[in-house]
């Protein structure tokens, strides 16, 4: 009798572990891509390939945006200072946390900043024999140029009309109208 009731306890215990173990909530390692596809696939799903280094990074839930100041685009056209999205949680496979001063290589999705980028897209450090692969297949590229310094408008003083005489003449009068207050006020004072 005690042997069947150890035995029916195992296997309730058994049961529950099962239970738990289906019902536990999906790690971040469910990242089902495991960088989908190769190289020149990724390029070509890819909106916009360029190099950036990383300039700050904020976290928002699991999410993460970087800003990147773009040295060198390959496709797509980055402005120098950008942004990339990356959404993180279940099934993401999000970028994580990028080192901030280090270059990568961003595969990305979007025309405009913020692009979106994950690593089933093949956003990865930026290192040589990566870069050159991406070169072969779309050329060397365009360096990514800050903009232009605004331009100043120059208003020449000798085409502005001369100011009227009342305008000039304002502030005398109005020193000579004080100068007469006080007087007066000195004179009523004194006596």
């Amino acid at each position: 009798m005690i042997r069947a009731v150890r035995l029916a306890a195992a296997l309730l215990l058994a049961c529950l572990g099962l239970v738990l173990t289906v019902q536990a909530p999906a790690s971040a390692a469910d990242c089902t891509c495991r960088q989908s596809g190769k190289l020149d696939q990724q390029v070509e799903r890819a909106d916009a390939v360029f190099i950036g280094t990383v300039d700050n990074v904020e976290v928002a839930s699991k999410d993460h945006t970087y800003d990147v100041t773009a040295s060198r685009a390959y496709k797509g056209a980055p402005e120098r200072s950008t942004q990339v999205f990356s959404a993180g949680g279940k099934n993401a496979c999000g970028l994580g946390e990028l080192a901030v001063g280090t270059s990568y290589l961003f595969l990305a999705t979007g025309t405009e900043a913020p692009f979106e980028a994950d690593t089933c897209g093949g956003t990865s450090a930026a290192n040589p024999t990566k870069v050159a692969k991406v070169e072969a297949l779309l050329g060397e590229g365009t360096s990514v140029e800050p903009p232009p310094p605004p331009t100043a408008q120059r208003t020449l003083v000798e085409d502005s009309p001369p100011a009227g005489f009342a305008r000039a003449a304002a502030p005398g009068a109005a020193a000579a109208i004080i100068g007469l207050l006080g007087l007066v006020v000195v004179r009523r004072l004194a006596r």
